[in-house]
């Protein structure tokens, strides 16, 4: 349905509490779903599926099973008058996107998972995150972004967009931007360009990457103060407190401490907090996980 006639016969209006900007423009929504490779045995998720606008070409095609994960208790109810009786499974669930287990959805269909969605702006960056820590159990995403966010999440080292999220997804994933929506697509009009991008989860997946929320505080850390040399930056990082324990660390990595965190490559993060690891957790930790 398109969203204006939605809300004139409800009386109502988008809520700006959920970030909701709703794409009214089919052929786009066609394109988005085409860039998925939906196939007949894939698992599909779709974030934030609102009146169905990505969800009614899912539909259409082979994919074996589908789940929406909708927050907004009205358009939960739509979406499950919508699509009862469909001869494929299709299961809606009224529920916070950063609760979703991806991990247990993967694990019970035996196979990895393909996620699409027109993210909220203001939960792309917590859900990727979280994606990321359960990447092992993707397999290939499409997501629609603010086009800020896009070109942070897709940039190389050495840049200004270059940042956290940049550094941590080049680790799990290939990201490819495939092309911009504008504001005047969606209702209500969004005050930002959107992009959309494809990520191909690393297949098969690294397992001697280091834990990742261990990659991620060195990031963090390292990124905080991002004008200031990885030397400087990485003192504040929680359990290391003694210069003598970052250069043996850099040494080790191979890294020149004297750079900047913005130059530091995926690669060199892994060696990084590799080296690091020691200090990385309280010694508690490490006693209870030794034996």
């Amino acid at each position: 349905m398109d969203p204006r006639e939605y809300f004139r016969d409800k009386a109502g209006t988008p809520r700006k509490s959920f970030g909701q900007h709703f794409l009214a423009q089919p052929r786009t929504a066609a394109k988005i779903v085409r860039e998925a490779h939906i196939k007949p045995a894939d698992v599909v998720v779709e974030i934030g599926p609102g009146l169905g606008a990505l969800t009614r070409f899912i539909l259409e095609g082979p994919a074996a099973e589908l789940h929406l994960v909708e927050l907004d208790r009205d358009l939960a109810e739509y979406l499950r008058e919508r699509v009862k009786g469909l001869h494929l499974p299709v299961h809606v669930h009224r529920r916070d996107v950063l609760d979703f287990e991806f991990e247990r959805l993967s694990k019970d269909s035996g196979r990895p998972l393909v996620v699409l969605g027109n993210l909220p702006y203001n939960i792309s960056s917590p859900l990727l995150f979280r994606l990321l820590r359960q990447a092992s159990f993707l397999d290939r995403a499409v997501f629609m972004v603010q086009k800020e966010v896009g070109r942070r999440w897709a940039a190389p080292p050495g840049g200004k967009d270059y940042g956290v999220l940049s550094v941590l997804l080049s680790l799990y994933a290939r990201v490819e931007v495939l092309f911009e929506v504008g504001p005047k697509q969606f209702h209500p009009p969004p005050r930002v360009d959107s992009v959309v991008l494809r990520l191909d989860f690393n297949r098969p997946f690294p397992d001697e990457l280091p834990p990742f929320e261990d990659l991620r505080a060195v990031a963090n850390t390292a990124f905080q103060q991002r004008r200031k040399t990885l030397r400087n930056s990485l003192k504040s990082l929680p359990g290391v407190n003694r210069g003598l324990v970052l250069e043996e660390a850099f040494a080790a990595a191979g890294i020149d401490s004297g750079r900047r965190a913005e130059t530091l490559a995926g690669e060199e993060l892994v060696r990084l907090t590799r080296a690091l690891a020691p200090w990385l957790r309280p010694p508690a930790e490490h006693r209870s996980s030794g034996g």
